[in-house]
């Protein structure tokens, strides 16, 4: 598989996108709600773009609940992730909801869901209620039981966004926020290092955030956090993904081509340009023609009979319980 993940446009693919999928570069495609009818659509998009590639590729998608899950109709509604460690057997409802997340996708053929945020606090524009908590050891622990349920259905997780983006106000998709704090690696930082020690990250995100105590460049484009700090002091292992480089947060880093160039060099496995068809094909035609044979660590399992797995008890009952969850949490929020 290539380094780069992109998007398609609609319900099918058309035939630019056919030949897209082709070219060896890339490596994976990411879905939005615009790519969602119905489940019978979905599954036939995702068969498609398997058959044009004609190779492996990564299919992903964000759906972790809240404000942030693509696909809904036909899908249970998930509560955000402050639901869980706000609920009475949260640790238990976390785990529940992880698995019914992955499960879900998984029987559409779609290996990833980019989850979960392991940012601190909800003051965020970016974030809020997408976290699980304001208190780092809370995230670990809600966030390793969400993981852990997401690795029973058979899904690989990924944490996002390192080392943290909790302390900005500033929303990345619309600007490049800027946290001059200086205990990032001390507090933001140390959820990832938990969850990286309890072997329960399969791949991870930067932020679109700079640290100016730290380096000059965002985490996303930096070696300081992807080389210094995750591979070695961490000593991390697996898939590192950009954010979406279309997000105005990345371009400090510059034209297209150029941040998908800087984002591979300070680190990461897989770059995402999403949203912008002519940027993709800039960023295409700058990127190496290379292969990351690590990026085949998170495809879904070949075991499962995952489109099975949801139509079991198990899965109604977990579904049934989930959507309590959502229920009580809009119920709750509306009264806020």
């Amino acid at each position: 598989m290539g380094p780069l993940m992109l998007d398609v446009s609609g319900f099918e693919l058309d035939a630019e996108e056919r030949e897209i999928l082709q070219h060896p570069t890339v490596g994976g495609v990411i879905f939005f709600a615009r790519n969602y009818h119905d489940r019978a659509q979905l599954f036939a998009l995702t068969q498609s773009i398997r058959q044009a590639a004609k190779r492996p590729l990564l299919i992903a998608v964000d759906q972790e609940g809240g404000r942030v899950q693509r696909f809904r109709d036909g899908f249970t509604l998930l509560p955000p992730a402050k639901a869980f460690a706000a609920s009475e057997n949260g640790l238990h409802l976390a785990r529940e909801g992880g698995w019914l997340m992955a499960a879900e996708l998984l029987a559409m053929d779609i290996d990833l869901s980019l989850a979960p945020v392991l940012d601190i606090g909800f003051d965020c524009k970016a974030i809020g209620d997408r976290a699980f908590s304001d208190q780092p050891a809370e995230i670990a622990r809600y966030a390793g039981a969400f993981i852990k349920g997401m690795k029973a259905a058979g899904m690989a997780a990924t944490g996002k966004h390192f080392p943290g983006h909790g302390g900005v106000i500033a929303d990345s998709h619309l600007e490049t926020p800027i946290d001059e704090r200086s205990d990032v690696v001390d507090h933001d930082m140390s959820v990832f290092k938990t969850l990286i020690d309890e072997n329960l990250l399969d791949a991870m995100m930067p932020a679109h955030v700079i640290y100016p105590e730290f380096d000059s460049n965002p985490a996303s484009g930096s070696e300081y956090w992807l080389k210094d700090m995750l591979r070695n002091q961490l000593q991390f292992k697996g898939v590192i993904f950009s954010d979406d480089l279309n997000m105005k947060g990345a371009d400090v880093l510059g034209s297209y081509g150029k941040r998908a160039q800087a984002s591979l060099q300070a680190g990461c496995d897989m770059v995402m340009l999403c949203n912008n068809r002519a940027g993709a094909i800039e960023a295409l035609e700058a990127l190496p023609q290379t292969q990351v044979p690590l990026l085949e660590t998170l495809l879904k399992k070949p075991f499962a009979r995952y489109q099975e797995m949801i139509n079991t008890a198990e899965w109604k009952n977990r579904a049934q319980t989930i959507r309590k969850l959502q229920e009580a949490w809009s119920e709750k929020s509306h009264t806020m």
